[in-house]
This record gives C-alpha cells, structure tokens and sequence, in this order.
C-alpha cells in the first residue's frame, strides 16, 4: 500500500479519536481509558466512540496510535495542547517505526512531558511565548491543523515521500478571514489533501475548541 494512503488512513483515526463524541447520558461516567474502545457502566450499557467513527477509532486502537493521555480523558473531554502532542507523536513514532529525540529537560518551565518534548524537538509544538508551553490549554481546529501539517513534514524528511502533495488554499472558505496567518499553509494543506475537512463545504471554524461535539471530521479515504 502506498506511503500516502497508509498516512492518510492513519492521520483520520487519530482525528477521529481526537476528537469522539458519546451519547448524551443522564449519568456522570467514570473518565475511560481511551485504548479501551468501549467499556461496561453498567449490565448491558457501554460508553464509547460515536457511530460514525468507532470503525476508525477501532483501528487505531488495534494499530497503537491511540497513547494513554496525561490526565485520562474520557471521550467526552476537551483535548488539551499536550494531549494532542502526545497524538502527533505517537502518529509520527508509528509511521516512522522508530522513536523521536526529545529535547531537553527544562524546554518549558510549565510541562516537562517526554511527549512534548519529542514534539518540539520535532518542530511539531511550538511554545505560547516565552517558556511556556500551556500544556493544559484546550485546542482548537486550527491549531489542531497545524501540528498535524508540522507531523507530516517529518514524516515527509524521515521517509523521503510526499504525503501531501496538493498545494492548500483557504480561499475557498467564507470564514477563511478568521485563520490566523500562522495557520494558513497547514490549515490549506490538510483541507486539500483530504486529511481534515471543513466544519461544511464553505466553513473552517479554525477558531473552534475541541469541544463533546468534535472538532473535526477526518476524511473518509
């Protein structure tokens, strides 16, 4: 199978486990392990991904790309700056079947996760200013886009294939004005390649935090 299909197959599970909703319950439920695709409450009622996605998530279980998060989310919590580093980089570890560098202890003075490390030491995570990495500030789509556009150029360097070769454009969208310029390229990029879709045909919501609902829908192909 080629390099391409395989990443981009790879990238919407974790999108789609990024991102899962569950059915709204009457009952506050214990937080799940996510490499646990659904678990028992209670006789006969399970928790666990939405319709849509379990296919995906499911796979992404059975092929390791799912980590076990800082904090244990449930999949109806938000997912935090360092939580979906910890995503990126398992994407990139088993894309690559070998293990990033990390940078070095000390890199942020709010978060000193091996994960986070790798990440940055990858140029996949940038910090938020100064030191400072704010690993539990809740993502949104478009930051979401660019450390996965960030992934892709070092699976790109580590394997020598072009994994996007479309060039990306947000023209196309009505809400492209609410972009940041610094999301623009990874943003276009994913949207053209078929890795990350649109919130509809004319929107992005690059502003959107993950929220319950999800944040992103993945490609199908």
């Amino acid at each position: 199978m080629r390099y391409s299909t395989v990443f981009k197959r790879m990238t919407c599970t974790v999108l789609a486990a990024a991102v899962l909703t569950l059915p709204a319950f009457a009952w506050k439920v214990d937080k799940q392990d996510m490499t646990q695709v659904e678990v028992e409450v209670e006789e006969g009622v399970t928790i666990g991904p939405s319709d849509w996605a379990k296919s995906e998530v499911e796979k992404a279980a059975e092929a390791g790309l799912i980590p076990r998060f800082t904090g244990n989310p449930s999949y109806q919590d938000q997912i935090t700056r360092e939580q979906f580093a910890q995503l990126a980089v398992q994407l990139v570890e088993v894309i690559q079947e070998a293990e990033l560098p990390a940078a070095s202890e000390g890199t942020f003075s709010d978060n000193d996760s091996l994960a986070v490390r790798k990440a940055s030491q990858a140029g996949i995570v940038t910090g938020t200013g100064g030191d400072k990495f704010a690993p539990t500030l809740v993502t949104n789509r478009e930051q979401i886009a660019t450390m996965l556009y960030r992934a892709v150029g070092t699976i790109e360097t580590a394997t020598g294939v072009d994994l996007a070769p479309k060039a990306g454009a947000i023209e196309g969208y009505t809400d492209r004005a609410s972009v940041s310029a610094w999301a623009a390229e990874g943003v276009g990029a994913l949207a053209a390649n078929g890795i990350m879709k649109g919130t509809s045909g004319a929107t992005l919501s690059p502003q959107d935090s993950c929220w319950p609902t999800g944040c992103m829908r993945s490609s199908e192909s």
